[in-house]
């Protein structure tokens, strides 16, 4: 797959490109700028076997165009994007589309939103997209002789994607299809604006179930550092979303989180977290409402940078406690387990493994077999 990457970081862009010959070289002026942004930035030519599936071969380029997506999307994540927007073009915007569709499907990664410029050659598109559910942008200009304005609506109304999470942009006539649509500055700024908005909250959802898992990582880590066990747990059945630290509060930012997740879907919502991300999942339940269903530590320590005292939320909560810990800890989380335990007699239960594995480490080591079970029981239980 011949590719571009332009800029660095973890805030990911992943641009399709429209059927014909500029293929990767159309995107190539918005990829500077949004790399200008501090964004990491891949545009792809796809493979000269790939053509745009007028024929009835799948929406957009295809079954062979959705692979070489999620190609392209597995490389900018392994280069260190951790949250990634998904923008295609005509037969592109399809495409991308269809690779959230089939990520979902298989509950596979997915993306963290999708900008679809004109979207195009449709085909079974509409029937399949009540699986996508992430922010979306869909934008179309009237008289699109590629495209009716009607048949966007159709696919804008069949997104599982919550009412006030999704948005169909229609342009006057004569705007241009597919990325010619950003030759308008003021659309492409509320494009660039929708991309930079998403990738600000810095999280990302795997799987679909009715019971959502947030996992909150600890402060020497990413979300990449829950990718073998979000793989388990959405297996096992669970929507499961992993986010990063960024410059302020971890307790505000994740009580936003559990309100973005619970706008796009409703269902219990559990907290996971390992050492700051459990410090950060306890003191943040105490203020969520409604409560969420449940909460698990990894190794939580009494004090959560700058000075707060954890113990003092620990008495507030209303709901379930799994407070999970090794006996030779060497940051004192099971002697934090034991005053959690007495702050929440009747909610929390506290399980100390032989060992001193701490934060996630527990979920890889000699116990993990164990702690995994005992997690999945947790879990089941509510």
């Amino acid at each position: 797959m011949a590719a571009l990457e332009l800029g660095t970081g973890p805030r990911g862009v992943l641009l399709v490109p429209e059927a014909g010959a500029r293929g990767k070289c159309g995107w190539m002026s918005y990829a500077s700028e949004l790399a200008a942004k501090g964004l990491r930035v891949m545009t792809f030519d796809m493979p000269d076997s790939v053509s745009s599936s007028g024929s009835g071969a799948g929406p957009g380029f295809g079954e062979a165009g959705v692979q070489t997506v999620d190609t392209a999307l597995n490389r900018l994540r392994a280069d260190g994007a951790t949250a990634v927007v998904l923008v295609g073009a005509s037969a592109g915007a399809t495409t991308a589309l269809a690779a959230e569709e089939s990520a979902v499907a298989d509950a596979a990664p997915g993306v963290t939103s999708v900008v679809a410029l004109s979207a195009d050659e449709l085909g079974d598109l509409p029937a399949h997209a009540s699986t996508i559910y992430v922010p979306t942008l869909i934008a179309v200009a009237a008289g699109d002789r590629y495209v009716s304005i009607s048949d966007e609506r159709q696919l804008f109304d069949a997104l599982a994607t919550p009412s006030e999470l999704k948005t169909l942009d229609m342009r006057p006539s004569g705007s241009g299809h597919g990325w010619d649509l950003l030759s308008d500055q003021t659309f492409k700024d509320k494009v660039t604006a929708f991309i930079t908005t998403q990738l600000a909250t810095g999280y990302t959802v795997w799987g679909t179930g009715p019971r959502t898992v947030v996992l909150s990582n600890q402060s020497d880590r990413d979300q990449d550092s829950w990718h073998a066990y979000a793989d388990h747990l959405v297996a096992e059945g669970y929507r499961v979303a992993m986010w990063d630290y960024g410059t302020g509060d971890p307790v505000t930012a994740l009580s936003d989180l559990v309100k973005a997740l619970r706008a796009q879907q409703a269902g219990p919502v559990f907290l996971i977290g390992a050492s700051k991300g459990g410090k950060t999942s306890l003191v943040a339940a105490a203020g969520i409402t409604p409560p969420v269903t449940g909460v698990v530590t990894l190794s939580a320590e009494t004090v959560l940078a700058p000075g707060i005292d954890v113990s003092t939320y620990v008495k507030h909560l209303t709901c379930p406690l799994l407070l999970v810990t090794s006996a030779q800890d060497g940051y004192g989380s099971a002697d934090a387990a034991k005053t959690f335990q007495a702050d929440q007699p009747n909610l929390a239960a506290t399980l100390i493994y032989p060992g001193s594995d701490h934060g996630t480490a527990l979920l890889t080591g000699a116990e993990a077999k164990a702690v995994i079970a005992d997690i999945d029981d947790f879990l089941k239980a509510h």
